[in-house]
């Protein structure tokens, strides 16, 4: 009986819910006026691992659903959310602004020639800008904020729990980076152009009218970068 005990334990003490069921069918047998033969824990033993295996298949497939999750909010080739982790993490951020009763600032930005960039380097050379500038915009962001590419070469930024002025400011510094960079690939160096739009939100903010508004403000600098850049010409 000892040995078969020994066996049980070690057969369950990978999963805490086994391991319990174990101590209590062992307890129940032990005071049990039919006591037990060796083909009888034989057949506990087989119950108990049966229980362990399909308690792993489900630790295995709840760990498979989430990674699923994960993969639906991710973009791939840059490994930050996509345009729909985009709206959760908005839903969170303004969430918190009504709990906080704070400002946030969200941001839009797009590349300006990218697809000159695809049609002279190749598409390949596009995605190495790419993810330079997701690159780019994590590292001059704080953890609690978020960085996400929601189409081809349109990106955003939640800034949260900031003032807006404050947070305006970042935006914009985080496009002189940007505007600053070059990519090198194949032997040269591209250059890498932005064009950004920003809007203030709290509480009271609908996240459809914001991500409108920074829509429309990143158009009216890309026209407005547009003239400077024909004037100059």
């Amino acid at each position: 009986m000892i040995e078969q005990k020994s066996k049980l334990k070690d057969k369950t003490a990978i999963n805490p819910y086994v391991s319990k069921l174990a101590s209590k069918l062992m307890r129940t047998a032990a005071n049990a006026e039919m006591k037990f033969d060796s083909t009888g824990w034989q057949l506990i033993t087989e119950v108990l691992s049966f229980a362990a295996a399909a308690e792993q298949r489900m630790s295995e497939q709840q760990d498979r659903i989430a990674y699923l999750e994960q993969l639906s909010v991710t973009d791939e080739l840059t490994g930050i959310p996509n345009r729909r982790g985009l709206r959760l993490a908005l839903g969170q951020a303004l969430a918190s602004a009504a709990r906080h009763q704070e400002w946030g600032v969200l941001g839009f930005l797009d590349l300006d020639g990218f697809k000159d960039i695809n049609d002279v380097h190749g598409h390949m050379a596009g995605d190495a800008v790419l993810r330079f500038v997701a690159k780019t915009l994590k590292q001059h962001v704080r953890p609690s904020d978020v960085v996400a590419r929601i189409a081809g070469d349109e990106f955003a930024v939640i800034l949260n729990r900031c003032d807006p002025e404050q947070g305006i400011d970042r935006l914009r510094a985080l496009q002189s980076s940007i505007n600053e960079g070059k990519v090198r690939y194949g032997g040269t160096r591209i250059p890498v152009k932005c064009s950004i739009g920003t809007h203030p939100f709290n509480a009271a903010t609908d996240p459809s009218e914001l991500i409108e508004a920074a829509d429309q403000a990143m158009y009216r600098d890309k026209d407005t970068r547009k003239g400077k850049h024909l004037r100059s010409a």
